[in-house]
């Protein structure tokens, strides 16, 4: 039995070039709006516009390290690594983030300014106890583990291309397996 499927809901296709079928699959046409309608959706957007650009300074840091959370999550969900995104890209983002000067953070999670310094510059790798107060201090938004997950990003490629580090390990490894992997 052969359907005519050239009518869909009493709309006869076999009129429309292919053009115009494509371009009405790919971009539907918007529902037509009635004048009350465009009233409404425009009265919501000028609400919605005042509300964000009325929130307290307070809602606005909120936000940022909202969006520093998700791009945090994104990148170690990712399988690709960012040498831009370290620990410290992420720590520097995340106290500016809060309008903080770096020595008023190292305060507040008790290490010295000069330890913090070192751990934004990537000169040193944070301790777990300066993680877990990470976690403490965002009041469990970012998770201590979310922090160690960037570490161990910066560290599988590390492992994976330093060549420097094979070369000085070859030395002090004796009688390799004799099959190639």
């Amino acid at each position: 039995m052969k359907t005519n499927r050239t009518k869909i809901e009493g709309t006869d296709f076999s009129k429309l070039t292919g053009e115009e079928l494509a371009d009405a699959f790919v971009f539907p046409a918007d529902k037509v709006l009635s004048v009350k309608e465009k009233k409404e959706e425009e009265e919501f957007w000028v609400a919605r516009r005042n509300q964000f650009e009325n929130r307290t300074h307070k809602q606005k840091m909120y936000s940022r390290l909202l969006q520093l959370k998700f791009q945090l999550e994104d990148y170690i969900n990712s399988n690709q690594y960012e040498e831009a995104f370290s620990f410290g890209f992420f720590l520097n983002e995340y106290v500016s983030r809060q309008d903080k000067k770096d020595k008023d953070f190292a305060v507040e999670v008790d290490v010295k300014p000069a330890v913090l310094s070192q751990y934004i510059n990537n000169h040193r790798n944070p301790t777990d106890e300066f993680i877990i107060r990470l976690e403490l201090h965002s009041n469990g938004m970012i998770p201590a583990i979310s922090w160690f997950k960037v570490m161990q990003k910066d560290k599988e490629h590390e492992i994976m291309t330093s060549q420097k580090l094979r070369n000085e390990e070859s030395k002090h490894v004796k009688n390799r397996l004799g099959f190639a992997y």
